[in-house]
């Protein structure tokens, strides 16, 4: 049985879903600071937001792409999924539990400015000061899957007659 379009905004949730953007660019992680958190442990966190529609093809990848360009600016690559974690208690009341899941993504394109009315403010961090930041421990064992993730993928040294051929010593 569906539930009518005019009704299904009448249902309460258990649960929300929220989305994360764990940006990279060059060995610096784009980090935020929010006016209402969406993520607990702290005044850091990432871009992102709460999906408050039904999922669909896709869905999820366009509205973070979306929440990147409206609240600091910037365009980012290919987006996989590097962490998630639950949390209770969420601000406006409309759920018992939400699942945040975090994307990890390269920076692409843009100019990072970040919108006054949703943030504090938006920098690029490097390693040592993220670990100085207090970042909770779940969003460093993000970057740290991200990183995982990005490793290089070795070449194998090419062996027999034709690496002796290009390989003469002279």
């Amino acid at each position: 049985m569906s539930i009518p379009s005019t009704e299904h905004h009448n249902v309460s949730t258990a649960y929300q879903v929220g989305v994360f953007a764990l940006v990279r660019q060059r060995d610096t992680y784009l980090i935020v600071r929010p006016r209402v958190p969406l993520l607990p442990g702290g005044a850091h966190g990432l871009p992102g937001l709460t999906l408050q529609a039904p999922s669909g093809g896709n869905f999820v990848e366009s509205q973070l792409r979306r929440a990147l360009l409206a609240q600091v600016g910037i365009g980012v690559a290919d987006l996989r999924l590097v962490g998630s974690h639950a949390a209770r208690g969420v601000q406006d009341g409309a759920a018992d539990a939400r699942l945040n899941l975090i994307f990890g993504s390269e920076y692409c394109s843009g100019i990072l400015n970040p919108q006054q009315d949703e943030l504090l403010g938006a920098e690029w961090m490097d390693p040592p000061r993220l670990t100085h930041a207090g970042l909770p421990e779940y969003l460093m064992a993000a970057i740290r899957d991200f990183e995982t993730t990005l490793a290089p993928v070795s070449v194998p040294e090419p062996t027999g007659r034709l690496s002796r051929l290009f390989n003469r010593q002279k």
